[in-house]
């Protein structure tokens, strides 16, 4: 892990002295392996948001099953480490003395173990105020440490307010502690070890900041990152709730949007990979989708065409920014086409969401037990019972994020 480390810093100046940093320790790097970046290509057509379709090499020794997740761990960015370094006069060789003895050099620390990207707290502002000259910088530093930030507003870090306030009495250490370790993100696996078990794929959707505010966050780094990019990984199991079912004869409904395609992608594999060496027809599946437009963004479209020529999963898309029969979003065709959900569901299909959790996966929740009332004559109350039974029971299972 270092030796990747190493090489995301640039070589600095002269050696300068150990740095004791007591309070500063090893963070997720230090528990993660080597993975390598192979392929790297958009999935999308031009105009349209970036997602991207990775294939990483996985360090040795390490396997996933079907569902489970990748964590990433981004490195910061060369440039922002420099900030750092030149703020306090160090150099990209000096020896930093951790709270277990470890030592490391500045660069590899600031590059693979400090938050650096995070906005800064109410609490580390408020530490700078007070080793902020008596001047105005102060009086801005409280102000802003004060008032709540706007929806959407892009807050700044530690290192963009000491830039701003070169007069803040924060050495190195100090400077360390006002960060979280940096940690990992996690993203679905898209993929079956059937297809490569020394191999994951990715789907991620690239967020960019026109401004290059957000350079260095984990899908910029991913968007970027040429085959050949050593990459901090390690394999996170999802459970045993987010994964295929054991049987080929267990039918699935699956509902998502964009880049939650990605968990689906790899079970559809791992099912018409396995459906090919048992030589038996596997129940049928469902694969609620939902994008903007079928020209845009229908990810792994031609993959999954052919998946269901070969009998493994009826593809049912949504096209938001260009609605078929009124229908928009997932759940308005998951009750477009309760019937064929209802006619799986009563023969104990697994039902899986993945996706937004503020907005699509209560609505596919909330969709599915309206399916269930209308087919039963039920309640709504006893329509949510049901549902909860399903959860209960592994019969409904989401991956939703925030």
């Amino acid at each position: 892990m270092a030796d990747v480390l190493r090489d995301m810093a640039q070589a600095g100046a002269a050696p300068s002295p150990e740095i004791e940093c007591a309070g500063a320790a090893l963070g997720s790097a230090a528990r993660l392996g080597v993975g390598t970046v192979v392929v790297n290509r958009e999935l999308v057509a031009n105009g349209a948001r970036s997602k991207r379709h990775l294939e990483i090499a996985l360090p040795d020794g390490v396997s996933y099953l079907p569902g489970d997740y990748l964590a990433v761990l981004p490195p910061n960015s060369a440039a922002v480490v420099d900030r750092v370094l030149a703020r306090f006069g160090l150099a990209q060789d000096t020896r930093l003395v951790l709270s277990g003895r470890e030592t490391l050099t500045a660069g590899e620390f600031l590059a693979g173990h400090v938050a650096l990207a995070e906005p800064a707290t109410r609490g580390g502002i408020t530490r700078l105020a007070a080793a902020a000259p008596a001047h105005a910088g102060r009086d801005d530093l409280a102000a802003l440490a004060a008032r709540e930030p706007e929806a959407g507003e892009r807050r700044p870090t530690v290192l963009d307010l000491l830039e701003r306030h070169p007069g803040c009495a924060v050495d190195f250490t100090e400077f360390l502690g006002l960060h979280a370790p940096l940690v990992p993100r996690r993203y679905s696996i898209s993929s079956s070890p059937r297809w490569n078990p020394r191999r994951v794929s990715l789907t991620v959707a690239v967020v960019r900041d026109p401004s290059g505010a957000f350079a260095g966050s984990a899908s910029t780094f991913l968007g970027d990152a040429a085959p050949g990019t050593r990459v901090a990984v390690s394999v996170a199991g999802s459970g045993k709730a987010f994964h295929p079912p054991e049987s080929l004869m267990t039918p699935m409904v699956m509902a998502c949007a964009g880049t939650g395609i990605a968990p689906f992608r790899g079970f559809l594999q791992d099912r018409a990979l396995r459906a090919l060496d048992e030589g038996v027809a596997p129940a049928p599946s469902l694969l609620f989708f939902g994008c903007d437009r079928p020209e845009a963004d229908f990810l792994y479209r031609d993959e999954l065409a052919g998946w269901a020529e070969a009998g493994i999963v009826d593809v049912r898309p949504a096209f938001s920014a260009a609605p078929e029969d009124g229908v928009r979003y997932v759940q308005e065709r998951l009750w477009r086409d309760r019937t064929d959900v209802m006619n799986l569901l009563r023969r104990d299909a697994v039902f899986y969401v993945c996706g937004d959790g503020r907005r699509m996966a209560p609505a596919v929740a909330d969709t599915c037990a309206r399916i269930y009332a209308e087919a039963t004559d039920a309640t709504p109350g006893e329509a949510e019972e049901w549902l909860t039974l399903r959860l209960d029971h592994g019969g409904y299972r989401s991956d939703a994020y925030l």
